[in-house]
């Protein structure tokens, strides 16, 4: 909000005058979208939706257990620049639900046998323009006790983490080659010093003591 002053004066004698004051008021126009900070940022309403990384939710977790937080910012004023939060889309609905004003994802249920591993939920996060802009955020839910259980539903399991029978046998094999190697070093080093040296002491005395023997008597 600013004022401005403005006159006006004719042309007589004497010149008479008026002045006014005009008050403007700047409104905030929604021109921005919600952008998402976390877990990944989506695009405008009709966008799609960003996937972001794993949460692991644990089967024993009662209602009300929270599983993440969607974090949204959005560049507009005032009413333009509210955020509400919604679940657009879960394979189980009633499992999970989505604070509107925190945008705190969590569940709505206790998790049973009958619920898959792998849940995969949009959540549209919604200003108060009009029209509204939105923007979209995937969360990636896996249920398992603990992140080592959860591996294997991302196909990142005890079999897939092994490495391959090549790669074993290759590391096999360098050892074996670090081995003879070393061994080969070490018996050439050793015969080395040995020439080096001489002949050890107990064999240069026999060959003396053999001369002395098959000398003349």
């Amino acid at each position: 909000e600013f004022a401005v002053e403005v006159r006006a004066r004719d042309g007589g004698t004497p010149a008479r005058s008026a002045t006014a004051t005009v008050r403007v008021f700047v409104l905030d126009r929604n021109d921005n979208a919600p952008r998402v900070l976390w877990p990944a940022a989506g695009g405008a309403e009709g966008g799609g939706a960003g996937a972001g990384p794993f949460e692991v939710v644990p089967r024993s977790a009662e209602a009300g257990y929270l599983v993440a937080k969607v974090v949204a910012v959005d560049a507009d004023a005032g009413r333009n620049a509210w955020l509400s939060y919604e679940l657009l889309r879960a394979p189980e609905p009633a499992l999970f639900r989505v604070e509107a004003r925190s945008g705190e994802v969590r569940t709505a249920r206790a998790a049973s046998e009958r619920d898959a591993a792998k849940q995969r939920l949009v959540v549209v996060v919604k200003d108060h323009g009009q029209p509204a802009l939105s923007a979209t955020a995937t969360l990636h839910v896996v249920l398992a006790e603990s992140v080592r259980d959860a591996l294997p539903e991302l196909g990142e399991g005890p079999a897939a983490a092994d490495p391959p029978a090549e790669l074993r046998f290759s590391l096999v094999l360098a050892l074996a080659l670090l081995s003879a190697a070393f061994l080969l070093s070490a018996a050439v080093t050793l015969l080395v010093r040995l020439r080096r040296a001489g002949p050890p002491a107990v064999l240069r005395c026999l060959g003396a003591r053999r001369f002395s023997a098959s000398g003349p008597a």
